[in-house]
């Protein structure tokens, strides 16, 4: 124990120590209400105290002032080790072991050692020796006590960075580097061949670690929270909010779910990620504005999710944040929304049969009471036939519109233009024509994409033949956007007729709607139901001739499964809206 001073140097790094020391106490005795912070503290405080003894030391003659000043060094090394044991303990998620029996015993040595400096009875702590010291058993006795405590930080705080990740992961790091920087600063002095004690030095790099902890990690504001929770293997995602309402912690699912964020949303507020979905930020809130479990189905976007929202404790039994896990359920409601639409054919169903249907009916009583009073009945029963024919169409096309809105599970690689020349055959087309503007292959079911159009050759033959030039009615047929585009990829049929009044494209669709007193009004509302269950959209729109165009899309592409009949030649028409198309 030299009185002599160190070199200006190492006592100017004692000082910074110090300083930082105090800087750190005081930004920890800010945040004194938050778990681990008086632990972490605590931890501080002895170093600083450590730091100011030895500093003292290199500057005051050997007696009973430097005595006290070595037993208060040894304060603040016991104090400070076991400190740092219960704040590791706690940011790991063992609270359970912090028990006043545990922090007793803790307490034990430290005190032991006090009074073994102030008294060391038969140089038991150490030494002196032509002025310097020689360390007693006693002494050694502590250290390895101290290097165990260390330790199992060390060994702590590696455990959970390996294990955790994200915002935790630069906190850990930190803490660790700071711990062991103490570690090796102690061990270069007890073991070494230095004179002067440079576990100051490890602790001023320490402080700078720990300032980084608390400064860019937010280490007093965010500590880990039921890490054995969030599962990395389920293929939900997790989330875990902390009681600031920030995020601290997403599985892979989760990360990916957040991938539309700009850079890394660990850290940042939920209300900061949401900001531009305002009703689905009203959303978390009322999630999280109860401690109870909750759950609800929340829509993001196109996608819908079941979210189920857990209150999370410390092992204090402290509310510490929440634990979000969503679960994907889009093809659930779309089910649902099909199943929906099922049930509104039904009911549609039922209410033609009670109808609709009668009129006919009606119609056909009241000849067939005639023909039975009239002296020739033949004129009367073909009433009755052409009547019973009517109700026979309304049937089928009844039934078809429940039939084709079932989901399309079979699809299979088609060429449109060999289903449009097979449509085309099975209609009387009369002196109309048929152009294949352009062709690909997609995914369908053919019998139903046959029907679907059908449908549309007949509405074109039935409604816009009658063109106004006397000439030719001619329907084409085409494809629509980027293969590699799904959401914008599909075909058309357009024709060169009459069209739809732009006030009546929207009920076009619409089963029964028909501008034909000999029409049943199914038609149109076939082909969408057709469109819908193979998950196509369905627009009406004018083509640049001026007649109805039928516009698909949503379509899936059939890659390169082109079908061995669709060597169809294609002809070039007049009838496509987008010049761009090919």
């Amino acid at each position: 124990m030299s009185a002599a001073p160190g070199s200006p140097i190492v006592q100017a790094i004692y000082a910074i120590a110090a300083l930082n020391s105090v800087a750190l106490a005081g930004v920890l005795w800010r945040h004194r209400d938050r778990p681990g912070a008086r632990p972490l503290l605590g931890t501080v405080l002895g170093s600083g105290l450590w730091t100011v003894c030895g500093l003292a030391l290199m500057r005051i003659d050997p007696g009973p002032l430097a005595l006290a000043f070595l037993a208060l060094l040894f304060l603040g090394v016991g104090g400070g080790t076991m400190a740092l044991l219960v704040f590791t303990l706690e940011y790991t998620g063992r609270e359970e072991l912090i028990r006043p029996p545990i922090l007793a015993a803790l307490s034990i040595e430290p005190v032991l050692v006090v009074f073994t400096v102030i008294a060391n009875p038969g140089n038991l702590f150490y030494a002196l020796s032509d002025g310097t010291v020689e360390w007693g058993p006693a002494f050694w006795i502590h250290t390895a006590y101290s290097y165990a405590a260390l330790a199992v930080v060390t060994a702590l705080i590696v455990e959970f960075l390996v294990r955790s990740r994200s915002l935790y992961r630069g906190q850990s790091a930190a803490l660790l580097a700071g711990a062991l920087a103490a570690w090796l600063g102690n061990a270069a002095y007890v073991f070494g061949s230095i004179e002067v004690d440079t576990t100051p030095i490890g602790f001023a790099a320490a402080g700078i670690l720990y300032a980084v902890a608390i400064l860019r990690y937010q280490l007093v504001d965010v500590v880990p929270i039921a890490r054995d929770r969030v599962l990395d293997t389920v293929t939900d995602a997790v989330f875990v909010v902390d009681d600031e309402d920030r995020l601290i912690d997403a599985n892979p699912v989760g990360q990916r779910l957040l991938a539309c964020v700009d850079g890394s949303p660990i850290g940042t507020s939920v209300d900061s990620l949401l900001a531009d979905r305002p009703a689905l930020r009203e959303e978390v809130r009322a999630l999280t504005a109860t401690r109870d479990p909750t759950e609800r189905e929340l829509a993001v976007g196109d996608d819908y999710y079941l979210v189920r929202t857990t209150p999370i404790e410390d092992g204090r039994d402290r509310h510490a944040g929440w634990l979000f896990v969503a679960r994907e359920i889009t093809d659930r409601k779309r089910r649902e929304a099909r199943l929906e639409r099922q049930n509104e054919r039904l009911a549609e169903f039922a209410n033609i049969v009670s109808h609709d249907l009668r009129n006919p009916l009606t119609v056909a009583g009241g000849h067939l009471q005639l023909a039975r009073e009239a002296d020739d009945p033949d004129p009367h029963l073909d009433e009755v036939e052409r009547s019973h024919e009517r109700m026979e169409t309304i049937i089928e096309d009844v039934l078809a519109l429940a039939r084709e809105g079932r989901d399309v599970t079979d699809a299979e690689p088609v060429d449109l233009a060999t289903l449009a020349d097979r449509a085309w055959a099975s209609v009387d087309t009369g002196d109309a024509t048929l152009a294949i503007d352009s062709s690909a292959p997609i995914l369908a079911d053919p019998d139903r994409l046959q029907r679907l159009l059908e449908n549309l050759f007949r509405n074109s033959l039935e409604h816009g033949a009658e063109r106004a030039d006397g000439a030719d009615l001619e329907v084409a047929v085409g494809t629509l956007g980027d293969a590699r585009d799904r959401a914008g990829a599909g075909f058309y049929v357009a024709d060169d007729g009459v069209g739809i009044p732009s006030s009546q494209r929207g009920q076009a669709f619409k089963g029964g709607y028909t501008t034909d007193e000999d029409g049943t009004g199914f038609g149109l509302a076939i082909v969408a139901e057709i469109a819908t269950a193979h998950d196509w959209t369905s627009a009406v729109a004018e083509s640049d001739a001026g007649g109805a165009r039928f516009e698909f899309r949503g379509v899936e592409p059939a890659g390169d499964a082109t079908p061995a009949d669709a060597e169809i030649e294609s002809t070039e028409s007049p009838l496509r809206s987008d010049p761009s198309q090919p």
